[in-house]
């Protein structure tokens, strides 16, 4: 079975290191992909790990906007290598074809560890400013687990992302996976692509989309199937409302 092409994508997308137009296009395509559904999913569990071992402090507002530059610009060399090397070459000298033998060696693992070192600068970014600014509006949720009467919810409203926060959550049933989807008036709830894990301690910080919701009463989330689906396969364990 041949890879999907835009599975290279869904680092950046987990990451918002796409441009916008590009983070659109991808976000219509997971639609129609389950391999990329499944990708966005296991990065998307480590990403939304990693803050949760950060202190939480306040950032120097610059700091997120430096690390994503630098992120996107690992991101474009590696590309521009990655074009270099289909390009035809003349006949390599004897040191030459050694040196690229060892450049092309060291090169192949070089996504992986681009991937690993961009989900590090995730978590560095979601550790530091999960608190979020004075513009930021919580919400709490209810959670609906008749087992689990300590478990907390609550959804962060700013202008910069809108995150879902949980507490002493169990996890989800094996073979499963919470999925959040978004309620508007009159309509049934609308898939997302945040999907998520508890802790060992049954916590989870997600962050569902960048920016303020826009015409969503309610936030909902169920345990799916891993990779998630496309309408919901079981009563919400999460309700928020938005108002």
């Amino acid at each position: 079975m041949t890879a999907c092409a835009r599975r290279d994508d869904a680092g950046s997308y987990v990451l918002h290191a796409l441009p916008d137009d590009e983070y659109e296009r991808f976000e219509a395509h997971l639609a129609t992909c389950e391999e990329c559904r499944r990708e966005v999913a296991e990065l998307q569990v480590a990403a939304d790990t990693l803050p949760l071992a950060a202190v939480q402090v306040s950032p120097p507002p610059e700091l997120r906007d430096r690390i994503m530059t630098i992120v996107r610009s690992e991101a474009e060399l590696l590309g521009a290598a990655e074009a270099r090397a289909d390009e035809p070459a003349a006949a390599p000298t004897a040191g030459a074809a050694r040196r690229r033998r060892r450049w092309s060696l060291s090169l192949r693992p070089l996504p992986a560890a681009m991937a690993a070192s961009a989900l590090v600068a995730a978590g560095v970014i979601g550790g530091v400013v999960l608190t979020g600014g004075s513009d930021t509006k919580t919400v709490t949720g209810t959670v609906q687990i008749a087992s689990a009467p300590a478990a907390r919810a609550s959804l962060q409203l700013s202008d910069d992302a809108t995150k879902l926060q949980v507490r002493r959550m169990p996890p989800p049933p094996a073979g499963k996976v919470y999925q959040v989807w978004l309620k508007r008036p009159n309509q049934d709830p609308a898939p997302t692509t945040a999907l998520f894990r508890t802790d060992p301690s049954g916590s989870a910080d997600v962050e569902i989309q960048r920016g303020r919701l826009k015409g969503v009463d309610q936030v909902l989330v169920t345990a799916e199937p891993d990779g998630g689906s496309m309408k919901p396969t079981s009563d919400p364990v999460i309700v928020a409302s938005t108002a």
